[in-house]
């Protein structure tokens, strides 16, 4: 599982929230992810999504 907070990599890198938010969603597409993913918004923000992978045998 691993939580990525947008706020602080928006600061560093420049780039809006949507967008990253768009990067991340694309990449997990692409990469064939199996698992769930968990935005959470604090005052109308995204603050931290979540994603938690699951491994199919």
């Amino acid at each position: 599982m691993s939580a990525i907070n947008l706020r602080n990599e928006q600061q560093q890198s420049g780039k809006s929230q949507l967008t990253k938010l768009y990067e991340i969603m694309r990449e997990t597409m692409e990469n064939g992810f199996y698992g769930s993913v968990e935005v959470k918004f604090e005052a109308g923000k995204v603050t931290i999504i979540r994603k938690t992978e699951s491994i199919k045998i």
